[in-house]
């Protein structure tokens, strides 16, 4: 047995694909939002334009988030062993959390300073300094404009990339930090416009924080949802209602519905456990029963790619079992 296993041998063979795609994914994006939030930060502090500046500083912090996302996903797919014998899926929803919260973080302070900036400070406001004509239309502004531009394309570019990662790792947290690149998206136009408002107001430009409100309002919505989601995750909560009739209507090519006596599920971080009683009569043999019980779980793995695992359990077909738990009909 060797003793120095490497980072990939020690994940579930399942899932080896699918990590090493989001962790592609998950470089680039670190890549990306190092290059142009260190380009903005410099830029917007030499020409001091703090909607630039602010925007260089919140996609340089996303990087945080993205590092989390990939931890996540990492420790998520790593075998069972003798400590976790249903695998570490659950510290990807724990991860979810985190992200939530970073997320709530990031609104509240998005919130502060575009109040503060509306707030009047003297004949000024905060980013609503007056720019001179030398300023407005410099090469350095016509950058920031380009850098804006490029990060909005980029950052919808790997809003795609990252959710489709996402969906590779079944990864809650790699999905929140997708939408955090949508947001960021969104930041950028926010900044465009703000530096666009020194033409137009230059004397009081209120843009930057006036359109910083509703992304704010976009940032807290995602953190709700991706708080909701990884609660529910982590609390065993069950299946919608529609993927039920999906398993049901996968079992039915299998046994009969009627003889399906109960059917209980738990979401499991990205993926679900099922728990199947099934009612068989009695002259049924152990060979059968172990036969019948491979083709429901065979059935049920081919349809659903996020299905954990199954249990089913057999009981004898008498008024007695059926009165014991409450029937699927």
């Amino acid at each position: 047995m060797k003793k120095n296993k490497t980072l990939i041998d020690n994940l579930e063979e399942k899932e080896k694909v699918p990590v090493k795609t989001a962790t592609i994914v998950g470089m680039i994006s670190i890549a990306l939002n190092l290059i142009l939030g260190i380009s903005k930060i410099v830029i917007g502090r030499i020409m001091d334009f703090s909607s630039v500046f602010s925007d260089g500083v919140h996609g340089t912090g996303d990087v945080l988030t993205t590092i989390i996302a990939l931890c996540s996903i990492w420790i998520a797919a790593r075998k069972k062993n003798s400590k976790y014998n249903y695998g570490h899926e659950r510290w990807s929803s724990l991860f979810g959390i985190v992200l939530a919260v970073i997320l709530f973080a990031t609104s509240l302070t998005i919130i502060t300073e575009a109040i503060e900036s509306l707030i009047p400070a003297g004949d000024t406001l905060r980013h609503g300094t007056a720019v001179s004509d030398v300023v407005v239309g410099t090469p350095l502004f016509y950058v920031s404009l380009g850098l804006s531009a490029a990060s909005v394309l980029l950052k919808l570019i790997m809003f795609f990339v990252t959710l489709y990662g996402a969906k590779k790792a079944h990864s809650t947290a790699m999905k929140a930090d997708a939408w955090h690149q949508n947001v960021d998206a969104l930041s950028s136009i926010a900044a465009i416009v703000a530096l666009l408002g020194y033409y137009w107001l230059p004397e009081n430009n209120i843009l930057d924080p006036i359109f910083s409100l509703p992304i704010a309002l976009m940032v807290i919505f995602i953190g709700v949802e991706t708080f909701h989601k990884s609660a529910m995750e982590l609390t065993d909560h069950a299946i919608a209602p529609e993927k039920m009739e999906e398993v049901k209507k996968s079992l039915s090519s299998v046994v009969p519905l009627e003889k399906v006596k109960l059917i209980r599920s738990r979401i499991y971080s990205e993926k679900f456990y099922l728990d199947i009683f099934v009612l068989l009569d009695k002259k049924t043999s152990l060979e059968e029963a172990d036969d019948l019980s491979d083709k429901i779980k065979e059935k049920l793995f081919s349809d659903f790619d996020d299905l954990k695992d199954a249990y089913v359990l057999f009981e004898p077909d008498d008024e007695k079992h059926w009165e014991q738990e409450e029937t699927l009909h």
